[in-house]
Formats: structure tokens, C-alpha cells, sequence
């Protein structure tokens, strides 16, 4: 098998803990964002008026915005690096 020492693995994209209070924040309105990714910007819109329309709860919303960005977590460094600074 052959493997080169100088081959380093690309870097792993992570995004913040699910815990981190800017997620409720960012789907209650409390931090307006205007998200670079043009589908994650239609969601925290969507989640914002599904809570208040009270046909989402905000966990609901916090779950679905935290799996979908750590589906696309590459996608979403550069806003996250002005939302939560560091992780």
C-alpha cells in the first residue's frame, strides 16, 4: 500500500455546538443575518415566521437550521466566522 508523509487530509468544516444561545437567537429575530448562502437565508426567514405563527417551536427550528448547516459546513464558515466569531 502506498502512502506519501507529505500528504496532509483537507481540513475538517465544523460549525458550532448546538448549545451556543446565537442559534436561538438567529431563528427568533434576536441577530439579523443576511446569510451568503442564498437557501440557508430563505430557511431562517421561513423559521422566523413558522415560530411566529407558532407552527414551529424555536428547538424545532434550532434543530433544522443546525442540521441543514451541518449538512453544507463548508458553505457556512465565512457567516459564522461574523455570527458566532469562534467554535
Amino acid at each position: 500500500m502506498y502512502t506519501d508523509k507529505n500528504f496532509t487530509s483537507p481540513p475538517k468544516y465544523t460549525i458550532p455546538s448546538k448549545e451556543r444561545v446565537e442559534w436561538e437567537m438567529l431563528v427568533t429575530s434576536q441577530i439579523e443575518h443576511k446569510f451568503s448562502n442564498f437557501v440557508l437565508q430563505l430557511k431562517s426567514s421561513e423559521y422566523r415566521r413558522k415560530i411566529a405563527a407558532k407552527t414551529l417551536s424555536i428547538e424545532e427550528a434550532i434543530d433544522e437550521l443546525y442540521e441543514l448547516c451541518s449538512k453544507y459546513a463548508i458553505a457556512v464558515q465565512e457567516d459564522f466566522k461574523q455570527i458566532f466569531k469562534t467554535w
